[in-house]
């Protein structure tokens, strides 16, 4: 049999069995209209105009592939036209007009659609387009609208921003720029369907009860295989998603310890549906769940279901599917795990509700976040914090816009095949809302951080809660890490020093730092000693970011970076430190036992006030 490999680009999508593999080179990466203020106004906050005088919505230098694109307006506004540019062409591969979302090939249903928001007393109704169709690029890509997208006003015809979801890489290898010839038929076909590996044989429990503060094993596999889904059928009541808790053990260790509300997708079942992702069912009208993300093991895997409460359940079926022809190998094959769960939490003033906080390595394929009685329901930003880099890698202007929907959560249920919440009809205040990740897969080298805002600024009240589902290994990835700062005798550079204190855009409004801050530098160098095993080197910079774009050509023992310069194109003048990153790919680190970088700015707005290195 044929050795998995991991999977990059469009083939996230087209092949779902190589999500457990693992990929340190991989890094997601966000641009959206996240206020810069630090409140809730998240509609102004385009980058720049180019030379065309377009609105640069996102820009990214070097091989990578864009996952979602969002955007929220009035269909009574100014009509905008998006258009895409890959690998330096001056003219766009691809334009498109928001009523063209679901129908304009390759950008059609179920991969690109749009939502039609409510009325919502006059306020509505709202237009959110949204597309997962995969788009590739080998060495740059820059999203753009032939108008600025601001205001929120409907009648003055406004309409904000919203986001862009995407990978870099460190190589093109198996990338072919995107173009509007994409044959996306087969797969658009194909996410008609619910997603599967596919299963040799069932294992199926029936008829059986759950007591009052029980335990009960329900599927126990002593082989190497991988789980193909996991289904599950009672007579629902809204108390199971909380009481009834699954239990997963992999080659002896305990993965996933989770309620059945985050596990299937939902905690409020106080709204009948029958909501259909890609790979999660949560039909509680029927009573009918499952999930189907592909789980691989390689000794054994025991499922046990908890009852945490003092009532007695009882199940109708619990049925697990098994593949054991799929070929994973155990030193490139990450096991399926969930954070620890975030229990139903008074959100306080002033600080993000921490939903996760991972060690370890891996990829975030999934999460849950819910709220309840918040009073400005689903304004509060997502904010995902990777490798302990100390600004937000992935945000969203508003819990909703995470999933690709941006208009609240007064209209449930809704779905798509990447992402659905639910709550209570024609208020914003209770909901739990799933997004599926496993295309712009979220990869940890040492830890993930998954934050949420309450209300404008932190200060919505209410309760939140929620889990986090990925791929991963205890151990980090990371076997060294460095802090090179501006004093560090292995850091020199001819720019000017000065002290600056500021603030990191990252919800939390009032946290300033000092750092040593070096500008109008023709050339920084840092010198690093490598361990013998080092595959490949993360430079984290951070830096004043009040003036943009940020760019640099980067060298390794003087041959350049040839994959991508650094490139930071956004900007922020209101919080001014910013923390980003830059791979260094393997083949210029092999073999190395010392490295010199060399970091040479291409516009007078690059600076650092330090480096931290991390060696894979």
């Amino acid at each position: 049999m044929t050795k998995i490999k991991f999977s990059r680009g469009y083939d996230r999508l087209a092949d779902i069995s190589r999500m457990p593999i693992t990929d340190n080179n991989s890094f997601v990466k966000y641009e959206g209209s996240i206020s810069k203020v630090g409140d809730n106004a998240d509609w102004d906050w385009g980058m720049y105009t180019d030379q065309n005088g377009e609105w640069v919505l996102m820009e990214a230098d070097g091989p990578g592939c864009i996952f979602n694109f969002t955007q929220h307006r009035y269909p009574t506004s100014e009509v905008p036209t998006f258009r895409f540019y890959f690998d330096n062409s001056p003219t766009p591969q691809f334009e498109i007009k928001p009523s063209q979302f679901g129908t304009k090939y390759p950008f059609i249903k179920p991969l690109a659609d749009k939502f039609v928001g409510p009325e919502d007393n006059g306020r509505g109704p709202i237009w959110v387009v949204r597309s997962f169709v995969p788009m590739e690029f080998t060495t740059h890509c820059k999203v753009t609208s032939d108008i600025k997208l601001e205001g929120a006003d409907k009648d003055a015809g406004q309409g904000g921003w919203g986001h862009v979801m995407y990978h870099l890489y460190d190589s093109a290898e198996g990338l072919t720029t995107f173009s509007a010839d994409l044959d996306v038929c087969e797969l658009a076909k194909t996410y008609n369907s619910p997603l599967s590996i596919g299963t040799d044989h069932t294992e199926k429990k029936t008829g059986f009860k759950l007591g009052s503060a029980s335990k009960q094993t329900v599927f126990l596999l002593d082989s190497k295989a991988t789980l193909s889904r996991i289904r599950l059928s009672l007579d629902f009541k809204s108390e199971i998603l909380s009481d009834i808790w699954i239990r997963i053990c992999f080659d002896d260790e305990e993965c996933v310890c989770a309620p059945l509300g985050t596990f299937f997708g939902c905690e409020y079942g106080k709204t009948p549906a029958s909501i259909e992702t890609a790979l999660i069912t949560f039909d509680n009208i029927n009573g009918r769940f499952e999930n189907r993300y592909p789980m691989p093991f390689f000794k054994n895997c025991t499922i046990m279901l908890e009852n945490r409460s003092e009532r007695q359940y009882e199940i109708s079926s619990f049925e697990v599917g098994v593949n054991t022809s799929l070929c994973y190998d155990p030193a490139d094959t990450m096991l399926f795990r969930s954070s620890k769960y975030y229990e139903k939490t008074e959100n306080t003033l002033g600080k993000n509700s921490v939903i996760a906080n991972i060690c370890g390595s891996g990829s975030m394929v999934y999460g849950v976040i819910s709220g309840e009685d918040i009073a400005c329901g689903c304004e509060g930003d997502v904010r995902v914090f990777i490798d302990g880099v100390r600004s937000p890698i992935v945000e969203s202007d508003g819990s909703e816009s995470w999933g690709s929907y941006g208009w609240g959560f007064v209209c449930p249920p809704q779905c798509n095949p990447f992402s659905a919440y639910n709550g209570v009809p024609d208020i914003n205040d209770t909901w739990s809302e799933l997004r599926l990740t496993f295309a712009d897969n979220y990869t940890f080298r040492k830890n993930l951080r998954f934050e949420l805002e309450h209300g404008c600024q932190n200060d919505g009240g209410g309760y939140h809660s929620g889990q986090v589902f990925y791929y991963g290994n205890i151990c980090p990835a990371v076997i060294k890490t460095l802090e090179i700062s501006p004093e560090s005798e292995y850091y020199v550079s001819d720019g000017k020093i000065s002290t600056v204190k500021d603030r990191f855009e990252n919800g939390i409004h009032e946290e300033y730092k000092t750092f040593n801050h070096v500008t109008g530098q023709t050339a920084t160098l840092l010198t690093l000693d490598l361990p013998e095993n080092a595959s490949s080197v993360i430079l984290k910079r951070v830096c004043v970011q009040k003036t943009g774009p940020m760019e640099a050509a980067v060298f390794v023992n003087d041959v350049r970076v040839a994959e991508r310069n650094w490139l930071s194109p956004d900007s922020n003048e209101f919080y001014g430190f910013f923390e980003d990153d830059f791979v260094i790919p393997k083949k210029y680190v092999e073999n190395q036992s010392r490295i010199a970088i060399k970091i040479v700015p291409l516009t007078e707005s690059f600076n650092d006030c330090g480096y931290t290195v991390d060696i894979i």
